[in-house]
């Protein structure tokens, strides 16, 4: 079963929620908690320890992306 249809919720709102277009409500996030049989804090965890690698590795990809712009540069 699709989560936002169990959760009651629309699949654009899911979608948009994931994406980072719209923020979910405390209420949103307990819903979900619930539905995957997690307290609401253990969700949240997660979720910050997943963003926290992401914007490590959009930092790693950044610094990688001015060493290849630098060394392109210098190559000219």
């Amino acid at each position: 079963m699709d989560l936002a249809v169990a959760a009651g919720y629309s699949l654009r709102y899911i979608g948009d929620v994931e994406r980072g277009a719209k923020s979910a409500t405390l209420r949103t996030m307990k819903d979900l908690a619930t539905l995957l049989n997690l307290r609401l804090g253990d969700l949240i965890s997660r979720a910050e320890r997943l963003l926290s690698y992401r914007d490590r590795e959009n930092r790693t990809k950044v610094q990688v992306s001015k060493h290849v712009d630098k060394a392109r540069r210098m190559k000219r």
